[in-house]
């Protein structure tokens, strides 16, 4: 009988990772081949300008759009993307994201309805940089690692 895969997605902005777990009592173990790397930030090139309404009198400030989030958004985009091509491919059951509340609203926005139905569990926390044993701990109610 083939074991049920379950996958744990540690993310944070500048990093994730994938911890597999293959059943009850056998723990988690990192996936080395899965891992992701943000890319940096650029520097904006100007400063956000302020424009005259040619309706009439008045003034529209025209705002900047911070390249961290912008960075932020694509990086969560190409780990939902590279997940769903890994659940299609039949590399995982279920799936447990875990990540900082903001990098956990990111993740949950590209989410798909496939691999949505493959969640099992989310946390908002970064646990990215805790070593495993913590890991297990949190994961106590989702699943019996």
């Amino acid at each position: 009988m083939k074991p049920v895969v379950t996958w744990v997605v540690l993310a944070n902005t500048r990093s994730a990772k994938v911890l597999e777990h293959r059943g009850p009592g056998k723990g988690l173990a990192e996936l080395h081949q899965q891992t992701w790397a943000a890319p940096e930030a650029g520097v904006p090139q100007d400063s956000a300008g302020v424009g005259h309404s040619i309706a009439g009198p008045g003034r529209a400030a025209v705002d900047q759009t911070d390249p961290q989030d912008v960075v932020d958004a694509k990086f969560a985009k190409i780990i939902i993307h590279d997940l769903s091509k890994a659940l299609s491919a039949k590399r995982f059951d279920r799936l447990i994201l875990i990540a900082g509340p903001h990098m956990l609203g990111l993740l949950r926005s590209y989410t798909g309805n496939a691999l949505h139905g493959a969640i099992v569990g989310e946390l908002p926390k970064d646990l990215s940089n805790q070593p495993m044993d913590a890991v297990e701990s949190h994961l106590g109610d989702l699943i019996a690692v």
